[in-house]
């Protein structure tokens, strides 16, 4: 990865979803359970929503790239996009021809609508998939967002592309999880997964890797947000 972008990760109700999308990206849907730090402190250090929303382009102090407001990644975030955010109030922040509808099957099998949503600002980037949950009845809410473009960051500059060693130190590490899409490593503080890129693991079986064995320098390849 360039050394430009030297930081971030990922996975995630009990990270034990495997909601698997119809499009050609499957990245595993870790749970939806509320976590707590592992150290018991509230939300109010780095990842917090009130540290994140001081971001903005530039670079941090280590030199990572710092996203604009519309790809700022903090708890429950990302740019414009909040978990538990209605289908109608998405389609009044994201133009519509940025969304391209599709479907995804969730642990219980039923078949639920999602979203691929497209970036403006680079339509060549890996499209951002978003898991809706509810009913024609009640409606459709946003229930979780998978983040596989590198523009999205965190305020300490995290983010696809970046080595699970910075999500770790800055952002904390409650668990580790085998998932269809592979390995992912959850921040439960601010609720983000990383998935860890698997040709930088041990060779050996997902479920006996450790989180000590996850070399730092392992980049991570997508950002799930959940709550």
């Amino acid at each position: 990865m360039p050394a430009a972008v030297p930081l971030m990760a990922l996975f995630l109700s009990g990270l034990t979803g495997c909601d698997s999308p119809t499009t050609t990206r499957t990245a595993s849907d870790p749970g939806t359970p509320p976590f707590t730090a592992a150290n018991g402190e509230s939300p109010a250090s780095p990842g917090s929503a009130a540290v994140a929303q001081a971001g903005s382009v530039g670079t941090a102090p280590s030199g990572a790239p710092l996203p604009d407001s519309l790809h700022l990644i903090s708890p429950g975030r990302a740019g414009r996009l909040r978990l538990g955010m209605t289908e109608k109030r998405l389609k009044n922040v994201v133009p519509t021809e940025l969304l391209t509808r599709t479907t995804y099957q969730d642990r219980d099998g039923r078949r639920l609508p999602a979203y691929e949503l497209r970036d403006a600002q680079n339509p060549q980037a890996p499209a951002t998939i978003l898991h809706l949950i509810g009913d024609s009845a009640t409606g459709f809410r946003l229930r979780r967002i998978r983040i596989y473009s590198s523009l999205y960051r965190t305020a300490e500059g995290i983010g696809v592309g970046s080595p699970f060693g910075a999500a770790r130190q800055n952002l904390g590490l409650t668990r580790i999880r085998n998932t269809p899409a592979g390995l992912a490593a959850v921040s439960g503080e601010v609720q983000l997964a990383w998935v860890i890129d698997p040709n930088s693991l041990p060779n050996k079986p997902p479920e006996q890797i450790q989180s000590s064995e996850i070399p730092p320098a392992s980049r991570i390849t997508g950002v799930l947000l959940y709550k």
